[in-house]
């Protein structure tokens, strides 16, 4: 029987999983980026607090200063970015700086509390990045694996070894599924008890069952993917435990190029 198909399914998953970690990287990286912006311009002893009047338009003297020496900055980068020193550059100078101001102003005054919930997200964030590395991990062999066993096993009984301690491998994260499913349940119970008043995160409107929802998935994913390895290895195949592979590095030599090294 071909597994074809299981081989799609999995490139598919793989490929969601991916995206899924950038993408949480991403939103992660602005929320907490955005939140420092805000409260180092909210800070009054603050120059750019000085610069972009705090939450009113008050010092219209240091917003000036503070425009004009944006101004010739931004100017400079789109020097050093190879554009000439012409009136045009100056003007587009001119507007990134109007329009970085313009987005400063508005977000201050938007949002006067900041974004108190980013820490928060982040730490949610970081909990499905982290999760589904792993899982990503385990599907390009990068993996934390214990290399010397391989050089201590015989060779006739080392795809069998590796076999089993995939097996256990795949049971673990069966084990983590269960626990964390457990634990799901015991947080949604709190938030359907409390009329949704507990069991969610402070200063983050998001049920916590909600976001723990990534452990039993990424680890179901690294279960099936662990059993297909054990069933691999099972039938004689050998998982070459290359520190260089593992690291992502690729061998000079594998596109076929002559190193002048003998194998």
């Amino acid at each position: 029987m071909s597994n074809a198909p299981v081989s799609a399914v999995n490139k598919v998953v793989y490929r969601a999983e991916q995206r899924v970690v950038g993408l949480c990287m991403a939103v992660m990286g602005t929320a907490v980026f955005l939140d420092v912006v805000h409260r180092v311009a909210s800070r009054e002893q603050g120059l750019l607090h000085r610069w972009s009047g705090g939450a009113s338009w008050a010092n219209p003297v240091g917003t000036a200063a503070g425009l004009l020496v944006a101004w010739g900055l931004t100017f400079a980068a789109l020097r050093a970015r190879g554009n000439p020193p012409s009136g045009a550059t100056w003007g587009k100078a001119a507007g990134i700086t109007a329009v970085a101001y313009a987005a400063l102003r508005a977000f201050l005054v938007l949002l006067p509390n900041g974004l108190v919930w980013s820490q928060t997200l982040g730490l949610v964030l970081m909990l499905a990045v982290g999760c589904f590395g792993a899982s990503t991990a385990a599907q390009e062999h990068r993996h934390l694996a214990l290399d010397l066993g391989s050089k201590l096993w015989p060779k006739k009984i080392l795809p069998y070894v590796q076999a089993l301690g995939n097996l256990l491998t795949a049971l673990f994260c069966v084990v983590l599924v269960v626990l964390s499913v457990v634990s799901i349940k015991s947080h949604y119970g709190d938030y359907v008890d409390t009329a949704g008043a507990g069991g969610a995160f402070v200063a983050l409107p998001i049920p916590k069952y909600l976001a723990f929802m990534v452990i039993p998935v990424a680890f179901t994913v690294m279960a099936v993917r662990f059993f297909g390895q054990a069933l691999v290895s099972a039938r004689g195949h050998v998982e070459e435990d290359d520190p260089l592979q593992m690291l992502g590095i690729k061998d000079a030599n594998a596109g076929g190029g002559d190193s002048g090294v003998a194998p």
